[in-house]
């Protein structure tokens, strides 16, 4: 049930609050979304913008609705100098989206990213797999249409049921059949994986993604929103009372969980994170952080595989491997 504009407006005034109290660095990028900002009205949209500093941007991404992403707020984005769209299509296929809870249907889908895509120069249409009922056919077929449609960036998620989740689960042969021949349609139209799940034409990567996977610093506001601030991770609490009660205290440090990771905790964090990426881990870096070479041993059964490749002082996944990340990790 949607949340009463009363309620909106409370919650722009607080956000807005504990960027400015927590805010004391500069920053290139900007995301805004996780909870879409598009279900916002004008006036507070407008208010949200306004009070967001955005000087010397990178990139300035907002999140979508397909349902919400009319022409006024387009603009409005536009004018404030957002340059990136995230689009969360899921489906293209109803009876998927109803199941999933979407409010909108595939055509309110696929008019929102035309919409967008002709708006910004860049931006991203996020896609999920594996979903129950779901067949390869089905999912290829909205890889494809997006593709036809001039799809800069193309981010696509395996659906993770839970244990208490009714849904029936797919079919474990499915997800690798999926993920690896989307891959090979998006390798062909020119959108090159440079991370786990993520896809995009030359020069249209998502920077601000990029800040999580390089191990950067960013600084998360609002419920349950995560930091990363000189290597320490924390997290605000994702209930709105509490959050707003914090907020309204000013954002004592003491209300944050925080995570002071150890030393083999940020070994196994650099080395997932590398990894994730087309660029993999580099060999000569990992032994300037940690003092000490990369054991290439651990690798050798992979590399067999053909799930690793070793080439200028990098490792990184190949082929198969993309799928079985965690794995590797374990095995390490």
């Amino acid at each position: 049930m949607p949340a009463p504009e009363r309620l909106h407006d409370e919650y722009v005034d607080l956000v807005l609050r504990e960027l400015k109290l927590r805010t004391n660095a500069n920053f290139e990028t900007i995301y805004l979304g996780g909870g879409s900002p598009s279900a916002l009205s004008m006036k507070n949209l407008r208010k949200l913008l306004l009070g967001l500093k955005t000087d010397g941007l990178k990139e300035f991404s907002m999140e979508w609705n397909p349902e919400q992403a009319d022409s006024e707020k387009i603009k409005l984005a536009l004018d404030f100098g957002v340059n990136r769209f995230s689009l969360g299509v899921q489906s293209l296929n109803d009876n998927l989206l109803k199941m999933l809870g979407r409010r909108h249907s595939a055509k309110i889908a696929l008019n929102a990213f035309e919409k967008l895509n002709s708006a910004f120069s860049t931006g991203c249409c996020d896609l999920m797999f594996c979903l129950p009922g779901q067949s390869t056919e089905n999912f290829l077929s909205d890889v494809k249409t997006l593709i036809n449609l001039n799809a800069k960036h193309i981010s696509f998620y395996g659906l993770a049921l839970k244990k208490k989740n009714k849904l029936p689960p797919q079919p474990e042969d499915l997800y690798p059949e999926m993920y690896l021949k989307a891959t090979e349609i998006l390798h062909t139209a020119g959108l090159r994986r440079y991370e786990v799940s993520n896809f995009a034409m030359q020069g249209h990567e998502s920077k601000h993604n990029m800040v999580y996977w390089k191990r950067g610093s960013y600084l998360g506001i609002g419920p349950s929103a995560h930091s990363c601030l000189n290597g320490i991770r924390s997290c605000v609490n994702g209930k709105y009372l509490p959050w707003k009660k914090w907020v309204l205290s000013d954002c004592p440090q003491i209300g944050l969980t925080q995570d002071v990771p150890s030393a083999e905790g940020r070994e196994i964090e650099a080395v997932w994170l590398a990894l994730r990426t087309r660029e993999g881990l580099s060999l000569k870096s990992y032994e300037q952080e940690f003092g000490k070479k990369f054991d290439l041993r651990k690798a050798e059964p992979f590399i067999k595989k053909g799930w690793l490749a070793v080439k200028k002082e990098t490792i990184a996944l190949n082929g198969e491997g993309w799928l079985w990340l965690d794995k590797i990790l374990l095995d390490f």
